[in-house]
């Protein structure tokens, strides 16, 4: 519900501030006191265009704040965190515009910075505006088919059906997909077939390329290897005075003069060490120099495998491993073409099945909505009889599309299928005998409009969640008889959603469960508008002047006690009643 409004510099509006009530909250004053000012004010809060006559002279911004109360509503908190929006679920929610004199908006909810489509967004979740202004919700034909599906009791069937247009897409595409391959499926199997055994026929392994091109190394080396370990051999043993010939002569010499000094025995013994490690070495040696190949044909048997290696890698893959990788990719791929045929023709006895149960319930859908329909449309035309139209028609009118390539058929005839079934659905209404039916948005006068939105709303109370419904000039055109009708009616629709009017009729305003006094007053050579709540004692004298009493007068007062006490006693019975019922 909308727990306040404030206003600042806004058309006639200086300063204002407004607290609002659960249930029936009516605003009424003289004509052109800047009533409908606040609605348009709110409205802006709401995202509507701004226009210039909205900031007055001098005054360098507009600003209008709304704080609501959407405790439960997970809709809104969903659109919110959408948007990045922090919100307490247990907090009010506050929509705050400014409007700058160049023209820019400024706008915040909840104190962080949003937009205009933002707000619009919420607003059309949070307000419903019935009158001569735009954006009423009940005027937009998309939500029509949802209203009258929950007002049949439809809801979980369509529910189905949108499950049941889900599958039946997801199948299609899935077809679609498949039939695009199988054009190129011969040409693209060729081709993997052929890149499969060339890879296969390589016979790759991990780490073979590094294993061959350290073979190579060696082979292209050959040389320098045997002639390094030549020189060394031959310096260590083979050549006549090599190394170890002077130290095995040395060490003999050593040991005579070991004989003479115990103390040198430490060193000639490490001497021998040395000798036998050099002598071993040298064995080593000879025997790694007899193993180097010089095999010019291996080599080149090398170069020719590291090329053909070299060559699989820029096709399909920067290692060896990648392109061992890309293999197992490709044996998937043939394996998911082999099945595509088996796959589309399970798909396409799917598709079928569903396409035959999907007619079966989107008809049988059908005819529910057509009973549905001829039963709001009823109800719908006697509250407008009972609201001053006795002449009055109304309609939902339901459509279905032909469509010749729609994937479900009837009796012969295929037609359009939509997540909802087969089903359009529209609003249509005559206030006039002789008129043809048109659609709601058709309606010019705002007063009618208003009661015929009054009297739909008044059926589908308890299922559509706007949670605040506004009505302008609802009186328009009507007397204080069937003002007392219209205060009835919108007082039963206040259980069901807090409804704001503004209205000039006391008959409408004596239901209010809050009254509000618009004035227009002079300050400082300026007019103004003016704003406050009516304590219970002054609704009287309020719905006195409303009734045209003049102060010589206390008949129109009288008058006015009368019609209070008269909804007083109407809305009790009323309140007893619904309590009667709930115990039940």
């Amino acid at each position: 519900m909308l727990r306040e409004l404030r206003v600042r510099n806004f058309a006639l509006i200086d300063e204002l501030s407004a607290e609002f009530s659960p249930g029936f909250n009516v605003l009424t004053g003289e004509t052109g006191a800047g009533k409908s000012i606040i609605i348009d004010a709110l409205s802006l809060a709401l995202g509507a265009r701004a226009i210039a006559v909205h900031l007055p002279a001098g005054m360098p911004e507009a600003s209008v704040e709304a704080a609501f109360d959407v405790r439960g509503r997970r809709d809104i908190h969903d659109l919110l965190a959408a948007e990045g929006i922090d919100h307490d679920p247990d907090e009010d929610l506050i929509m705050r515009r400014q409007i700058l004199k160049d023209g820019r908006n400024r706008v915040h909810i909840n104190g962080s910075l949003a937009s205009v489509s933002t707000l619009r967004a919420l607003g059309d979740h949070l307000v419903d505006i019935h009158g001569q202004g735009e954006g009423q919700s009940l005027q937009d034909v998309g939500r029509h088919l949802a209203l009258l599906d929950a007002y049949g009791g439809l809801a979980g069937e369509a529910t189905e059906m949108r499950l049941l247009y889900q599958r039946l897409r997801s199948l299609r595409q899935e077809l679609e997909g498949l039939e695009a391959q199988v054009g190129g499926r011969a040409e693209r199997r060729d081709v993997l077939d052929f890149q499969r055994k060339e890879i296969e026929g390589a016979r790759l392994r991990p780490g073979e390329e590094e294993e061959i091109k350290a073979e190579r190394d060696l082979l292209t080396n050959a040389e320098r290897l045997y002639q390094a370990s030549d020189a060394v051999y031959q310096a260590l043993y083979a050549e006549e005075g090599s190394l170890l010939q002077r130290l095995r002569a040395l060490i003999a010499k050593g040991r005579d003069a070991s004989r003479l000094d115990a103390r040198l025995n430490p060193h000639f013994e490490a001497c021998e060490a040395a000798y036998n490690l050099l002598h071993e070495a040298a064995s080593s040696l000879r025997e790694y120099r007899d193993r180097v190949e010089f095999d010019p044909g291996r080599l080149e048997e090398l170069e020719l495998r590291l090329h053909e290696i070299a060559k699989l890698k820029r096709k399909y893959g920067g290692t060896v491993e990648e392109v061992l990788r890309q293999a197992q990719e490709i044996t998937a791929e043939l394996g998911r073409l082999e099945g595509i045929e088996e796959r589309m023709e399970a798909l396409n006895k799917a598709l079928r099945e569903s396409a035959v149960e999907a007619a079966a319930r989107a008809t049988e859908l059908s005819l529910k909505r057509s009973k549905a329909a001829d039963g709001l449309s009823r109800q719908i035309a006697q509250e407008l009889a009972e609201l001053g139209m006795p002449k009055a028609r109304f309609q939902v009118r339901l459509s279905a599309e032909e469509d010749p390539e729609g994937l479900v058929e009837v009796e012969g005839r295929r037609y359009r299928l939509r997540p909802s079934g087969f089903d359009q659905a529209e609003f249509l209404v005559s206030l006039n005998p002789g008129e043809d039916l048109k659609p709601l948005s058709k309606v010019a006068s705002g007063g009618e409009l208003s009661r015929v939105m009054l009297s739909i709303r008044s059926i589908l109370a308890a299922i559509d969640e706007i949670p605040v419904l506004i009505f302008d000039e609802i009186d328009a055109g009507i007397g204080g008889s069937m003002g007392d009708v219209v205060g009835r009616k919108l007082s039963s629709l206040a259980r069901e959603r807090q409804v704001i009017c503004v209205t000039h009729l006391a008959q409408i305003s004596s239901y209010a469960d809050s009254h509000f006094q618009v004035e227009k007053q002079v300050v400082g050579g300026k007019a103004r508008t003016r704003l406050r709540r009516l304590p219970e004692e002054e609704r009287a004298a309020e719905l006195a002047r409303m009734l045209g009493g003049r102060k010589r007068s206390d008949i129109p007062l009288r008058h006015a006690q009368e019609i209070l006490e008269a909804a007083h006693r109407w809305k009790k019975g009323k309140d007893a009643l619904r309590q009667t019922h709930k115990e039940v």
